[in-house]
């Protein structure tokens, strides 16, 4: 309940995903030599929009001090040079630790890091690490996300992240046109589409692509990608997102 209330605190987010850095990495070679999901995205004829990269780990299982979270605070600043406006936002408790980082890489990419600590009543306890960044469209994907880890192994070597692309079209996009974009994607993706499809002003496909490894605890052959899309009618847009290998409502 504590963890969970935390994260809420830090990443009140409504587009959390859910997948980890395996299914970064590639079962197959990547379409054309870009990151997979780029690939969906622009084989739909998509430019543009947002990136979205977010993960969450536990990284010991006992409690941390806060100095001790504000010392690895600062080694994570500073590998992946990390720019912010404002100092570290921290605080502790009898059994609550925390430190937020909120600021800026070098190619003007927005990460918010933040790590937590957490201390149980009967004495054990659990440290986390969340990462979520916003990427304007980069031009080596897989490098920026290597990157990322890289800066990460002295806390965990295998990070868990996740991974969306989230875009607009302008006005409302009707079931054949969403249809069409879905083919198209799942096609550059090598994949097969196993439940879903355009219901209206919304629709969403759940697909598995032999681009991605498969969710961790869940079958072989299962879902490991989505593509959804939502009429926006006070702004008369829809907005659409891909991501690996779920997608939240």
């Amino acid at each position: 309940m504590l963890k969970g209330f935390f994260y809420r605190l830090f990443f009140s987010f409504s587009f959390l995903l859910l997948f980890s850095l395996n299914h970064i990495d590639y079962v197959s070679p990547a379409p054309v030599g870009e990151h997979p999901l780029i690939a969906g995205w622009k084989a739909a004829g998509l430019a543009g929009g947002e990136i979205e990269i977010e993960g969450w780990s536990i990284i010991d299982e006992r409690f941390t001090p806060l100095s001790v979270l504000q010392k690895k605070a600062r080694t994570l600043q500073r590998r992946l040079r990390l720019q912010t406006d404002f100092p570290p936002y921290s605080g502790e408790e009898p059994a609550f630790a925390f430190v937020n980082l909120d600021g800026h890489l070098p190619d003007g990419s927005h990460v918010i890091l933040t790590l937590q600590s957490v201390r149980q009543a009967d004495g054990t306890g659990e440290t986390h690490c969340g990462l979520m960044g916003f990427v304007v469209p980069v031009a080596d994907l897989r490098h920026y996300l290597r990157r990322l880890e890289r800066a990460l192994v002295p806390l965990k070597k295998d990070f868990p992240f996740k991974l969306a692309i989230r875009g607009e079209w302008q006005g409302r996009l009707s079931e054949d046109q969403a249809g069409e974009l879905a083919e198209k994607i799942f096609t550059r993706m090598r994949a097969e589409v196993l439940s879903g499809g355009p219901a209206g002003a919304s629709g969403r496909w759940q697909a598995h692509s032999p681009y991605f490894r498969p969710e961790s605890g869940l079958e072989k052959g299962g879902v490991n990608m989505e593509f959804a899309y939502l009429y926006d009618p006070g702004e008369n847009t829809t907005q659409l997102i891909l991501g690996t290998p779920l997608i939240p409502y």
